[in-house]
C-alpha cells in the first residue's frame, strides 16, 4: 500500500478507545496527588470547570490576581519591623504561584500521561478502526495507543508533541507568542515602581515564555514529515478539536499539500460540532465540499 493518507490524531481517539486522557482525569489526578497545584490552576487560570479548555486558557492568567495576592507580601520600606528579607518576599510569592503553573504543571501532566492505561487490540470495548499501517500519522496525543492497539510502525508516526513513554520533555501551552505580549514593566515611569515589584513582574513576564507552545520551531524541527506530504490524496482526523491553539500545524499541512486534490473525512461526536469544524477548516482554506464527515463508531 502506498503512503497516499495522512492521519491526524487528536485526543477523542484515545477517548474512544477508552483511555482516560481528558483534561477532567487530569484534574481529578491533581486533586488526588498535588492538590496544592489543582488549587493553583483553579485560582488563577481561568480555564472552564472540567479544564477541558486548559492549554489555551494558561494564555489567560490572572496576572492581577498573582499580584494582588503576592502584595500581602509586600511590606513598606518605612515598616517598624522591617527587615532585609523583605526584600525577596514579594518575588518568593510570585515565583511560588509562577514556578507552579508552568514548571511544576508540567511535571504533573507529564506524570499522569504516563500512568495511563492503553488496552490491547483484544481489550477494546468498542470495534475497532481500519487503519492503514503504512501511512503517515500525525499525532497530538502524547501515548502510544496507536502503536500499542493498531501496531503503527513508530517511523510512520509524528508525535508532534512529545511521547510519554520515551521518556521525552512533552508540550503542553498556549499559542499567544510571548514577544507580542507587553511587558509589565512597560509603562511610562518606571523610575517610580517599587524595584521588588519590577522583578516580580518580570517572573510573570518570563511566565508566557515558559507556557508558550513554540509551533513555529516544533513545525521546523520535523519540516521533513510535513514534506513527505505532497502526493496525498486523502486526510483523515479522528478525534481532533481543529483548535486555535493547533492552527499552525494544519497551515503546514496546507503549504504541503495539492489542496484540490484532497478529500478530507472528519470524525465528530455531537452535531454541533460539524459547524466549528466547518469554520475551521474553512479558516485555512478548506472547502466545505472537501470535508465528509463521520461518527468514528461509523469507520
Amino acid at each position: 500500500m502506498s503512503q497516499d493518507n495522512l492521519y491526524i490524531i487528536g485526543n477523542g481517539f484515545d477517548i474512544y478507545h477508552g483511555i482516560s486522557s481528558r483534561y477532567s482525569n487530569f484534574k481529578e489526578y491533581l486533586s488526588d496527588i498535588d492538590r496544592s497545584l489543582h488549587d493553583l490552576i483553579e485560582e488563577f487560570i481561568p480555564t472552564q470547570e472540567d479544564w477541558s479548555d486548559l492549554e489555551a486558557a494558561l494564555a489567560s492568567i490572572d496576572v492581577d490576581n498573582v499580584v494582588d495576592n503576592a502584595s500581602q507580601s509586600l511590606v513598606a520600606y518605612s515598616a517598624e519591623d522591617w527587615s532585609d528579607a523583605y526584600h525577596h518576599d514579594y518575588q518568593y510569592e510570585v515565583n511560588r504561584i509562577i514556578e507552579g503553573l508552568s514548571v511544576s504543571l508540567k511535571e504533573r501532566f507529564s506524570e499522569w500521561v504516563s500512568q495511563l492505561k492503553v488496552p490491547t487490540l483484544g481489550d477494546l470495548t468498542v470495534h475497532p478502526l481500519r487503519l492503514s499501517v503504512t501511512s503517515y500519522y500525525l499525532n497530538f496525543n502524547y501515548t502510544p495507543s496507536l502503536r500499542e492497539i493498531y501496531s503503527v510502525p513508530k517511523s510512520n508516526i509524528l508525535y508532534i508533541h512529545g511521547e510519554a513513554q520515551e521518556d521525552e520533555e512533552l508540550v503542553l501551552g498556549h499559542a499567544w507568542n510571548p514577544v507580542e505580549i507587553p511587558s509589565l514593566n512597560d509603562v511610562s515611569d518606571p523610575e517610580s515602581m517599587d524595584t521588588r515589584v519590577m522583578e516580580g513582574n518580570e517572573i510573570i513576564n518570563d511566565y508566557f515564555g515558559q507556557t508558550f507552545k513554540n509551533s513555529e520551531k516544533i513545525i521546523s524541527d520535523n519540516s521533513a514529515f510535513f514534506r513527505c506530504l505532497a502526493e496525498i490524496s486523502k486526510i483523515t482526523v479522528l478525534g481532533h478539536s481543529l483548535s486555535l491553539v493547533d492552527e499552525a500545524y494544519f497551515r503546514e499541512i496546507i503549504r504541503n499539500i495539492n489542496v484540490d486534490r484532497i478529500q478530507w473525512v472528519v470524525t465528530y461526536y455531537r452535531e454541533e460540532e460539524k459547524n466549528n469544524y466547518k469554520v475551521a477548516l474553512s479558516r485555512i482554506g478548506i472547502s466545505e465540499n472537501a470535508i465528509a464527515f463521520h461518527k468514528m463508531t461509523d469507520l
